[in-house]
């Protein structure tokens, strides 16, 4: 769970994070120093009363308090809430996507006592990983196929714009082609990248390609793939 809460940190503007319980329970935080345990407390409780006042279950996906010199941002998930407090110029949609992500990977083990554990597993519920300065994403396909075929037939790959944009931030450079790599199999390619911008969420934080693309990859759904601009 702290690797997690340090992933989540990793995203710049973030300067720390924390999970409680629906009790306002500190179950796991990765905060600065300077934020004793009686000021964490009273935050998860703050936090929780937010939240259940606001409802931000039944209407919101992410509560967003912006102060003067920061922000403090709250996603709720079954049995817990991610608290973290934040810069205030920090990009919300490479935020959203890391913690998109983040929850899948964190499972409520108990409810009633609030216990989390890690999920287990591989494919799109996993943490991109980075700790070596290149960043690899599962491969998804588009559940429509002929749409799936239309752009594969022009050799081209797919990202959710949400996606584009992580990309473009982690390699802080725009780019209209990607390059993936199966480190396993010793097969790569340079495709044309298409940005859509209506597609569904949970194709955030993966790459969609076609069958053809996927053959030439040796690749299948789940896959991880090494991506470079």
């Amino acid at each position: 769970m702290q690797d997690i809460l340090q992933h989540i940190n990793s995203v710049e503007g973030v300067i720390g994070s924390a999970i409680f319980s629906q009790k306002g329970e500190v179950l796991a935080h990765a905060l600065p120093a300077l934020i004793d345990a009686a000021s964490l407390k009273k935050a998860s409780e703050l936090a929780l009363e937010c939240a259940h006042g606001l409802q931000i279950s039944q209407t919101l996906d992410i509560l967003d308090m912006r102060y003067s010199d920061g922000r403090i941002v709250v996603k709720r998930f079954p049995g817990a809430l991610i608290f973290l407090l934040c810069a205030k110029n920090i990009n919300l949609h490479v935020l959203a996507i890391t913690l998109n992500l983040a929850i899948k990977k964190l499972q409520v083990t108990d409810e009633a006592t609030g216990a989390i554990s890690t999920a287990k597993g591989s494919g799109p519920a996993e943490l991109p990983e980075t700790s070596d300065g290149i960043l690899r994403l599962p491969v998804s396909h588009l559940a429509n196929k002929q749409a799936s075929a239309s752009f594969d037939s022009l050799g081209m790959i797919a990202v959710s714009q949400s996606t584009s944009q992580y990309i473009t931030d982690f390699y802080k450079s725009a780019f209209n082609k990607l390059t993936l790599a199966n480190a396993v199999a010793g097969t790569s390619g340079t495709f044309p990248v298409m940005v859509m911008k209506d597609m569904d969420q949970k194709y955030d934080g993966t790459i969609v390609v076609g069958p053809g693309i996927e053959k030439k990859l040796k690749v299948i759904e789940g896959d991880k793939v090494e991506v470079r601009v």
